[in-house]
């Protein structure tokens, strides 16, 4: 691996450990709120807390995914098969990397993907 290389996986590396610090302590002020959600007697404070607690759990749905993702994403670079597609297996462009560390197909099987999920 030239240095060149390997700094951008170190570049890649240290932005996958932040993209993990900020999902985290995203998910824990998530979580807290959560846990505060009580049921108020007015109903449209009720409402209000219902649509806020709703809006809550997607937002932990969200960090959970992306920890799974940067989860993902780790392995593949100790296995060596990062910046690898998992579908037809040729390097993912760098700056697709960059723009997303944590993916896992190349831009055409992606687009692949995303076609036949809209069928």
């Amino acid at each position: 691996m030239t240095c060149h290389v390997a700094r951008r996986i170190g570049d890649l590396e240290r932005r996958l450990c932040r993209e993990r610090r900020e999902a985290s302590r995203a998910l824990f002020t998530t979580d807290v709120e959560l846990a505060s959600c009580e049921r108020v007697g007015d109903s449209l404070d009720d409402s209000a807390t219902e649509t806020a607690c709703r809006v809550l759990t997607c937002l932990e749905e969200r960090d959970r995914r992306v920890l799974t993702e940067v989860d993902a994403a780790e392995r593949r670079l100790s296995a060596g098969s990062f910046g690898v597609c998992e579908t037809c297996m040729r390097p993912i462009p760098f700056d697709r990397l960059r723009a997303l560390p944590t993916a896992r197909l190349c831009v055409m099987c992606e687009a692949t993907v995303e076609l036949t999920a809209h069928r």
